[in-house]
């Protein structure tokens, strides 16, 4: 489900007026960002048509930019990396509360307050 608001959605609103502002300060590296997220999963990329193998059902979909700061192209993948990391973590700290923790180690407070 898409969400009411994205950051292209807002980069496209107020993207030429932030750029324009901070001219001096927004480098190269930063304008390709933006304008890779602006056009992720639009015309300005192209798309693609998919079919299903079983009912012939046709759907086109745009392509994505795959720019590593984009939240819709890097979404699945950080959650991915979430799963895997919690994966990793003992069963013990997925099922303790947290305050258990820093009764039995006042070094968990910190710990805890960080992550």
């Amino acid at each position: 489900m898409r969400p009411a608001l994205e950051v292209a959605d807002i980069f496209r609103l107020h993207g030429p007026t932030y750029r324009h502002a901070h001219a001096d300060h927004l480098d190269g590296t930063g304008r390709r960002v933006m304008a890779a997220i602006e056009a992720c999963r639009t015309a300005t990329l192209g798309g693609h048509m998919e079919q299903c193998a079983d009912c012939g059902f046709t759907r086109y979909a745009f392509n994505s930019c795959r720019d590593r700061h984009c939240p819709k192209c890097q979404s699945l993948a950080r959650a991915d990396w979430l799963d895997a990391r919690q994966a990793d973590l003992p069963s013990a700290l997925t099922k303790t509360d947290p305050l258990l923790l820093i009764e039995a180690d006042p070094l968990a407070a910190h710990v805890l307050v960080v992550s």
